[in-house]
């Protein structure tokens, strides 16, 4: 699959963790005597180069912060944060060893997990799959935190109820990626049907559904019709393959119909764009007679702005 997105602007989206609070990231440090005065100021020195967005000089305060107080009451606090700017630099096998480490000691920190989640899924999308072992546990606890009915831990009530569907649609994804990269289409096309549901408006999911498709229940059917003998063909067993092979095929059609509807207004996912209309084309000729009549047609049904027309009727 073609890199639709760049692992920096993924994580960009921790902007919708800003009410996840102090809790989950670290904070100032608070003003008990737990720690010298020169263990606050080097741990501020990290948590305001976060908050003004200045990457590469939190990612200097905050490794010699660990460096020199690796021990201190403020680390537990320090080391999400680090592992946060770890990976919006690309800095992803610091990230995670050191994720490993935080989660070790908080399994719920449920940020942290979606962070991680999303640096994994971005870098699989950069055909960097090094990370998904890690992405698939962590993105799969996520969801077990999430599916309690409150907000996860660390995590504001209102923020929760606000951006919940874009969370949780980006965790589900994201296992439907890591799934779909180990071969294991029925399960992965699960998660990325949960993902649609959630958050329709992202064309990797539906492409992804497609693509699981392609190679999970359309090739196994393909495989066994075109097996059979001319004759087994015009039988009765063999009609009946076919109309599983072409049920499938019009399923793949209306996913990749989806993902080009959907990208076709987004310059960064022209690319995506084009694989998938490549793709859908010759599924389409092939149920369709060899020809592209009502193609585009098909397409326009699944833009954004016919789908809130018809959700507004």
């Amino acid at each position: 699959m073609r890199k639709v997105a760049n692992l920096s602007r993924a994580i960009l989206g921790i902007a919708l963790m800003a009410g996840i609070g102090v809790t989950a990231f670290g904070a100032q440090a608070p003003a008990q005597p737990q720690y010298t005065r020169e263990e606050a100021e080097a741990y501020n020195a990290l948590y305001q180069a976060f908050q003004a967005g200045k990457l590469e000089d939190a990612v200097q305060a905050g490794e010699a912060f660990l460096a020199k107080y690796p021990n201190s009451v403020l680390a537990p606090r320090a080391k999400p944060l680090l592992v946060v700017v770890y990976a919006q630099t690309n800095r992803l096998e610091k990230a995670f060893a050191l994720g490993r480490e935080v989660l070790n000691a908080d399994p719920n920190n449920f940020g942290l997990l979606y962070v991680l989640t999303l640096a994994a899924s971005a870098a699989s999308k950069g055909r960097d799959t090094r990370f998904d072992a890690d992405g698939l546990t962590y993105a799969t606890r996520a969801l077990e935190l999430a599916a309690t009915g409150s907000s996860p831990p660390g995590f504001l009530p209102q923020v929760w109820e606000q951006q919940k569907s874009k969370i949780l649609g980006a965790l589900h994804q994201a296992a439907g990626l890591f799934l779909y990269n180990k071969a294991e289409y029925d399960p992965a096309i699960e998660h990325l049907k949960k993902s649609s549901e959630l958050d329709p408006s992202d064309p990797v999911t539906f492409y992804l559904i497609g693509e699981s498709l392609k190679l999970g229940k359309y090739a196994k059917l393909r495989e066994s019709y075109d097996k059979l003998t001319p004759e087994e063909k015009t039988a009765e067993a063999g009609k009946e393959l076919l109309r599983q092979v072409d049920e499938v095929v019009d399923q793949m059609i209306e996913m990749y119909a989806r993902t080009v509807a959907i990208s076709e207004a987004n310059a960064a996912l022209q690319a995506l764009n084009q694989e998938a209309r490549k793709i859908l084309e010759s599924f389409y000729r092939y149920r369709h007679n060899d020809t592209t009549e009502g193609l585009e047609e098909l397409i326009k049904r699944y833009k954004p702005s016919a789908q809130a027309s018809a959700s507004s009727s």
